[in-house]
């Protein structure tokens, strides 16, 4: 037994479940292109692995040791050989109130594991949630959960740029508006971080007047955040600020070595800055510019490998902009085979987690032997 993996770019679902098939299978983890959902793939699985706990997002292409895909479905099996224990669990309401979600979510938890250590190096978590909604705030709350110190990370769901609906399930269960947590006690080791391939340049500012419920940016240094931008990146105006612009020139959080990258969508009102993630004031951060993606990506499998003695698999949750960048670079192909040589399945995302929510970057869990 081991960890199996498959992809299908149409609706073969008996294709892929030939594909991810083995026994004593104890978790699958699955994502899948929004059109596929009238197919109806988390009870297609669950009846095909009724004894396996399963967790699906919605995506916008997604990665596989059997090639990259724009389109379709993917999904991974765990066994018993790698996994103890599983819990699924769903809650809706994350577009009214994320933080009474993730309330909810870790009570469950609680209740679950009452009297046990969840140490990190033995169990995993894998969160997925619409990414229409204020991930952030669902982070932050587990994170600040006294005495929950769980190993989360994941993805917030996607869909074709449209904005208008994303999905996350749990065995039979999906949602629009919903954040599904999976909790894996794991027989194996595992190491988890986060990358970003962008780079701090030496210009500098500080937020100084923020709406972090609305992801706006106000003012820049006490001056209109839009216009002050624009500046410091070289364009004449607010006005002339593209997505583009956006893309290659993204903000980002420093500390230390670490990038927590903050991606800017859209002007508002020919002042503020709107963001992919809030900011709040008095943070300062720096103008970012682009690194190698690729060069990059192949560090982070090196980075696993200092802690891990060996790597079978990976799950990678892959931002959108890396993914939009990767296409304008023709660089999709070049990326996935970095992992070809593991067991591994991963989406793009509207939003990473691990210890918190982020933008453009990549946040990976490799599963050693």
């Amino acid at each position: 037994m081991s960890i199996k993996v498959a992809a299908r770019r149409n609706w073969d679902i008996d294709g892929l479940i030939t594909g991810i098939d083995q026994p004593n299978i104890k978790a699958v983890i699955y994502f899948f292109s929004v059109e596929l959902e009238r197919f109806e793939p988390r009870k297609a699985l669950k009846r095909a692995f009724p004894r396996a706990a399963c967790i699906g997002a919605s995506m916008i292409g997604g990665w596989c040791t059997t090639g990259a895909s724009e389109k379709g479905v993917i999904a991974m099996s765990l066994s018993s050989d790698e996994v103890e224990e599983t819990f699924v669990v769903l809650q809706e309401g994350v577009k009214r109130d994320p933080v009474l979600a993730a309330q909810k979510i870790i009570d469950a938890l609680k209740r679950k594991f009452s009297g046990r250590n969840l140490f990190p190096n033995t169990y995993l978590g894998l969160v997925f949630f619409d990414g229409l909604c204020r991930g952030e705030e669902i982070i932050k709350r587990f994170t600040l959960e006294k005495d929950f110190n769980l190993n989360l990370i994941g993805g917030a769901a996607a869909d074709e740029l449209t904005f208008t609906k994303t999905l996350v399930s749990t065995d039979e269960h999906c949602s629009d508006d919903g954040v599904a947590v999976m909790v894996l006690k794991m027989k194996i080791p595992f190491y988890c971080n986060h990358y970003v391939h962008c780079l701090p340049s030496p210009t500098s500012f500080v937020i100084t007047k923020a709406d972090p419920v609305k992801r706006i940016v106000w003012e820049i240094e006490g001056q209109n955040a839009a216009e002050y931008y624009a500046k410091a990146i070289g364009v004449s105006g607010a006005d002339k600020l593209t997505a583009v612009h956006f893309a290659k020139n993204p903000v980002g959080i420093v500390i230390g070595d670490t990038v927590y990258v903050r991606s800017q969508n859209a002007v508002i009102d020919g002042k503020g800055l709107q963001f992919y993630c809030s900011l709040e004031e008095e943070t300062k951060v720096h103008i970012l510019r682009r690194g190698d993606i690729i060069a990059h990506t192949r560090k982070s499998l090196e980075d696993a490998r200092q802690y891990l003695a060996s790597i079978q698999g990976a799950l990678l949750f892959n931002c959108v902009l890396r993914y939009v960048e990767m296409k304008e670079l023709n660089k999709v192909v070049e990326f996935n085979r970095v992992f070809e040589q593991l067991a591994f399945v991963g989406f793009n995302t509207y939003g990473e987690e691990y210890f918190t929510h982020h933008n453009q970057s990549l946040t990976a869990v490799f599963f050693g032997g």
